[in-house]
């Protein structure tokens, strides 16, 4: 037999709902909390990017101008050997066409990325000083595909002031 519910037992019924729902409330509240925090950190992660990419798009013309300039002006990659040998050589002529004197030549890997090829020579040089930095300023001209890759010089206490170092020097080509 089914008997109706006294006012005492509707108002713990309703109490109890009330409980549930301030308990359910109570947890959609936290993952809510845990979600913006989450959401909050991942955009301050992510705005600098967003920056970046903008500053990127802005200067894209810019890049994309080097870009055709550089898939027009790369020669054809060499055989690495030939490619390597005809660049000492050119190196060395041209250090002794200024009085350097180049020593203990290391011929490394080619290297390729997706814009180019790089064979590079690590070198040591010794000379006058306004002579190697003319030699360096010569070697590294847009015109003759070639990059500085990396340079240590160390000033010798002789009269005329000279400078010895060691050299990284890469002739680049296309990928």
């Amino acid at each position: 037999m089914k008997r109706a519910l006294t006012s005492s037992e509707k108002f713990l019924l309703a109490l109890c709902g009330i409980s549930l729902a301030a308990v359910a409330g109570l947890f959609s509240l936290r993952d809510y909390r845990a979600r913006f925090r989450s959401a909050t950190a991942r955009i301050a992660e992510l705005e600098p990017r967003l920056l970046a990419a903008e500053a990127a798009a802005a200067d894209a013309p810019f890049w994309q101008a080097r870009q055709a300039w550089l898939d027009r002006s790369l020669p054809p990659a060499p055989n690495p050997g030939q490619a390597h040998s005809e660049f000492l050589q050119n190196l060395q002529e041209s250090a002794r066409q200024r009085g350097l004197s180049l020593a203990a030549p290391v011929l490394l890997k080619p290297e390729a990325t997706k814009h180019a090829q790089d064979f590079s020579i690590t070198l040591q040089v010794s000379g006058p000083d306004g002579a190697v930095l003319r030699w360096l300023a010569d070697l590294q001209s847009p015109e003759k595909l070639r990059i500085i890759k990396f340079l240590l010089l160390a000033p010798q206490s002789t009269q005329p002031p000279r400078l010895n170092g060691t050299v990284t020097i890469a002739q680049l080509f296309k990928p």
